[in-house]
């Protein structure tokens, strides 16, 4: 009985029989892959499509159709050859604050920390006596800090929204960055050279270390304003 199949031919089921007299009875009927097949042991019936043994042996002897033949078209490419060649090399265009830009970003936000931190440090080391005589140059010095301070947060988010005015704003931080502490020692020492009548040369006075960090200013703010203004990726980026 396991070599005996039945199939379905209009809506009469026929068998049981062996499959070498189920082979030639399927080869004359025209859709044969779709009649219906059932053998004991299975839990329904199937088309023959799906029968690895009929299908072995049914459609191996029946001749192929012919291959169609190929049509003779042709299809215009849709960019020229030559062009093609060229996209090659293309890079996208960069954009978002990633790359030397992220870092510039990390620096703007570590540069107002610092200069909170300077100001604390400011507050911290006035004696009672300074606040006592000498009011007007203790706030005149924490208004220019402050000042600075707003500047840099606007122009922080200005780099975080994207905006167009950032890189302007920025070349403006840079270099009030660079002349701030020139600008507040001119401020003290004339305060004080008034104040008790002594010279100007008395308080105007530079130390060494303050020349190495204006050197140092001068050399960042020289490196990252040529950036701003020459990089691709700031051009894209800030066009809100």
């Amino acid at each position: 009985m396991a070599d005996s199949w039945f199939y379905a031919e209009g809506g009469q089921k026929r068998g049981p029989m062996p499959i070498s007299e189920l082979l030639p009875l399927l080869a004359r009927i025209a859709d044969s892959p779709r009649v219906l097949v059932w053998r004991e042991g299975w839990e329904s019936w199937r088309p023959v499509a799906e029968v690895r043994e009929i299908t072995e042996h049914l459609f191996r002897t029946q001749s192929p159709m012919p291959a169609p033949q190929p049509v003779n078209a042709t299809r215009e490419p849709s960019v020229p050859a030559e062009d093609a060649a060229a996209f090659k090399n293309v890079q996208p265009e960069m954009t978002g604050i990633s790359g030397w830009l992220a870092l510039l970003a990390f620096g703007q936000v570590m540069g107002i920390l610092r200069l909170i931190f300077n100001v604390g440090q400011y507050v911290q080391s006035i004696t009672d006596e300074t606040w006592t005589y000498f009011p007007t140059v203790i706030w005149s010095e924490m208004l220019i800090n402050a000042a600075m301070i707003g500047f840099s947060v606007w122009t922080t988010v200005l780099l975080f929204r994207h905006s167009h005015r950032f890189p302007a704003f920025f070349i403006v931080q840079m270099i009030c960055a660079v002349l701030m502490p020139l600008v507040d020692l001119l401020c003290v020492a004339s305060f004080f050279s008034a104040a008790l009548n002594r010279p100007f040369s008395d308080f105007f006075i530079i130390e060494t270390r303050q020349v190495g960090q204006t050197v140092v200013g001068v050399m960042s703010a020289a490196v990252w304003i040529t950036y701003v203004l020459r990089s691709r990726r700031v051009a894209n980026t800030f066009t809100k």
